[in-house]
């Protein structure tokens, strides 16, 4: 049992076998440090927040996601490998998009604007990003 133990942790492999696995056993351990983080910010953060520089983030995001377009583009049409991260990217920041622009949206008419662009426009520009970054591993 413990030979298995130390199996699946890679402590009986040459070290630089186990130099490559050392990302592939901490990043668990920083999955549980967010989780308590995430814990402790639900437990303490409630109602609205005075945000600094709110609207330079949101054009930030804006930014990056019409340069992970662009990238993606222009990776696309010369048929690069290198469209699969870029067009992943692009998809991860489309959908975190999405979900910030509902989630704080106010209530009301802007809310349902930040739905309706989520549902109809951010979410399927994201699947199919995510599908062409699927699909473009393959070239």
């Amino acid at each position: 049992m413990l030979r298995a133990a130390l199996d699946h942790l890679g402590w009986d492999q040459p070290s630089a076998d186990r130099s490559r696995n050392l990302p592939a056993r901490a990043l668990p351990a920083v999955a549980a440090l967010l989780f308590a983080w995430i814990l402790v910010l639900g437990s303490t953060t409630r109602g609205q927040a005075e945000v600094r520089n709110w609207s330079t983030a949101w054009v930030g995001m804006d930014v990056l996601q019409v340069a992970g377009l662009l990238a993606t583009g222009r990776l696309l049409v010369r048929r690069s490998r290198l469209t699969a991260p870029a067009a992943a990217a692009s998809a991860t920041l489309l959908l975190v998009d999405a979900w910030f622009d509902v989630m704080t949206a106010e209530g009301g008419s802007a809310w349902y604007t930040a739905l309706a662009m989520a549902l109809l426009v951010e979410l399927p520009a994201s699947v199919a990003l995510a599908a062409l970054a699927r699909s473009a591993l393959d070239w």
